[in-house]
């Protein structure tokens, strides 16, 4: 009986992507990485039984293209000449300080390269089938395989100043990258290729500008110049190579069926999603945000159970996105590696990532403020008083309490949404963020004011101040929502304003009302200064007109002060009397004195006492 040959195919890219990502290459920590490669090498020796023994030195078998069962043998190749890799690349590091080590450096890089040639040695020959082993892969396992020892290739031939060998070897490189970006499956490995597109673009630019080329920034350009026979030249079998996985991948069947991202705009500007974390995350959003309008945005539990998975996919791309720029902007300065399109690529797609979050949480709002809009607050605003006793008036207290938290949250969304820079840059983006700031700004206030009118307590003095700042806030939101608006949040109509201007005008004359029919209790010395203080009241009826009364006033003025001044003279004739008749009474502190000085002696009186 026949057994059919094992598959060694292994996403060997993925593999090597994730493994940089977790273990510490996103934030440029060679030393890391190296001991996790480390680490990962032991254990892959144990399972394929090529360990080096516990008490004395064994040398391990020599890995043989016959003897090649396991995927993890290939995989024990790969993270060996990984870990060379990251010795080569922490002693470029420390060379900056040290000069002495780029010997050290390019002896480790060279142990990566033999090692590599290994690998894609063997890998060749399963991928052909010309050895005895009844293994194989196929042409993607090989196609990754190959673009690995190409890397470690052109980086020697670079450290070595070759810079013809090195533009060939990257030439070779991305052209196969570009060959997997074109029949992948879906828009995660097509951003994984673009990842490692972009890691190795600076060396061909930095190539050309080395050869002489004028416009050595043109990466298309440069690779357009280059002739199919040197890239035969530097990988034989190239050409054949590319035919092999462009059948096998099917580019042309896939371009159609591929679980693609769709293009993301941004005000007229493609905002470009180039990692391959990203991507996949983003994806996931979109096809969230489409059961949402699919399946309908509903009210209720249900709507905002929906709402809530899209927030939670959305940050989740958020925290993705954030770590990616801090990562990148902590190690774009040391590693020659990163570009510097990768980095306003990733700058542009968290700030877009945050102002889609910041979108959906308000939409998500306003679908709970829609929810909590019952019969317990009537739509007449100037209607006060609710039918239905003190269990309604509480039920419509709370409503329009919730409602008021609601659109401050609702603000602090817009504001954070006004503080992005690619906000900021957009005029169009910018006037219809602040109009909706000052829409809602003034919704805030019509609702907290009708809170304060029907309120067993009311306030009609708040409410007013409060309609006055919302018609504030209407004018300068009629002013921004007016203008052309690029990506809006809501769309706002005109109706929508009218409509809100007339509910404040009612609600401000009710409370108007209600306030001048309250009956203020004066306060206890209301009067006292009037008691003091002369009135000019001549003044005040010739002011008024009243030319005929001033006489009349003015002569009541002088009787009123006479009587004053009589009585306040009697009664400082009654106080003065009282004092007499007191000190009359009152024995002489003279007389006193004298006579306890009489009975006074030695010591105190302890002598002479009688």
């Amino acid at each position: 009986m026949s057994t059919a040959s094992p598959d060694l195919s292994f996403r060997v890219l993925s593999l090597l992507s994730k493994e940089r990502a977790v273990y510490g290459l996103r934030n440029g920590d060679h030393q890391r990485y190296r001991k996790h490669c480390a680490n990962k090498i032991h254990r892959l020796r144990q399972v394929t039984g090529a360990a080096c023994g516990k008490k004395t030195f064994k040398a391990p078998p020599k890995l043989e293209v016959a003897s090649t069962k396991d995927v993890r043998q290939l995989q024990l190749l790969l993270f060996s000449a990984e870990r060379a890799l990251a010795h080569s690349h922490e002693f470029k590091v420390l060379k900056v300080n040290t000069p002495s080590l780029k010997r050290d450096q390019l002896s480790w890089l060279r142990q990566a390269l033999k090692i590599s040639t290994q690998l894609h040695s063997i890998a060749q020959s399963l991928y052909l089938g010309e050895a005895e082993s009844t293994a194989h892969i196929d042409a993607r396992t090989f196609g990754e395989i190959t673009i690995y020892y190409l890397t470690v290739r052109s980086e020697l031939v670079f450290e070595k100043s070759n810079w013809v060998g090195a533009l060939a070897d990257l030439a070779c490189r991305r052209k196969l990258l570009e060959t997997l970006a074109e029949g992948a499956h879906d828009s995660y490995d097509q951003a994984l290729a673009t990842e490692f597109i972009d890691s190795h673009d600076p060396l061909i630019r930095f190539c050309a500008y080395k050869l002489g080329r004028a416009e050595s920034h043109d990466i298309d350009g440069v690779m357009a110049e280059i002739d199919l026979e040197v890239l035969e030249e530097a990988l034989p079998g190239f050409s054949s190579l590319v035919e092999k996985l462009r059948a096998e991948t099917g580019a042309e069947e896939m371009e159609s069926g591929r679980k693609m991202l769709e293009d993301v705009e941004f005000a007229g500007e493609k905002v470009e999603m180039r990692n391959a974390e990203i991507v996949g995350i983003m994806v996931k959003v979109q096809h969230a945000l489409k059961k949402l309008e699919r399946e309908g945005k509903g009210k209720g539990g249900r709507g905002i159970k929906r709402w809530d998975q899209v927030l939670s996919i959305l940050g989740e791309a958020e925290g993705i996105a954030r770590k990616l720029l801090e990562d990148h902007e902590a190690t774009g300065s040391t590693s020659s590696l990163r570009s510097s399109r990768t980095g306003q690529s990733l700058t542009l797609a968290h700030q877009y990532i945050i102002y889609l979050l910041l979108a959906n949480r308000i939409r998500r709002d306003l679908a709970l403020v829609e929810s909590l809009t019952t019969s317990s607050i009537p739509e007449d605003p100037a209607q006060f008083k609710l039918v239905g006793g003190k269990a309604k008036l509480e039920e419509a207290v709370k409503t329009l309490g919730a409602i008021v938290k609601l659109y401050d949250t609702t603000l602090q969304s817009l504001k954070q949404a006004a503080e992005l820079g690619i906000v900021q840059e957009k005029e169009g983006v910018r006037s219809g963020v602040e109009g909706l700031e000052a829409y809602f700004h003034a919704l805030r206030c019509y609702n907290l004011a009708r809170l304060h009118c029907i309120h067993p307590t009311p306030s009609y003095a708040s409410a007013v101040q409060l309609l006055a700042t919302a018609s504030v806030s209407l004018r300068q939101a009629t002013d921004f929502l007016s203008m052309p608006v690029d990506e809006p949040v809501l769309s706002i109509s005109s109706d929508a304003l009218s409509t809100l201007t007339k509910h404040a005008t009612v609600l401000e004359k009710a409370a108007k009302k209600g306030l001048f029919n309250e009956s203020v209790q004066r306060p206890v010395f209301f009067d006292l200064a009037f008691n003091y203080v002369d009135l000019p009241l001549e003044s005040i009826q010739a002011h008024a007109g009243n030319h005929n009364h001033s006489g009349a006033t003015k002569d009541t003025l002088i009787k009123q002060k006479e009587a004053t001044l009589q009585k306040t003279e009697t009664q400082n004739l009654v106080n003065a009397k009282k004092g007499r008749d007191t000190r009359e009474t009152t024995p002489a502190v003279e007389l006193q004195d004298d006579q306890q000085q009489g009975k006074r002696g030695w010591l105190g009186g302890w002598f002479g006492r009688k």
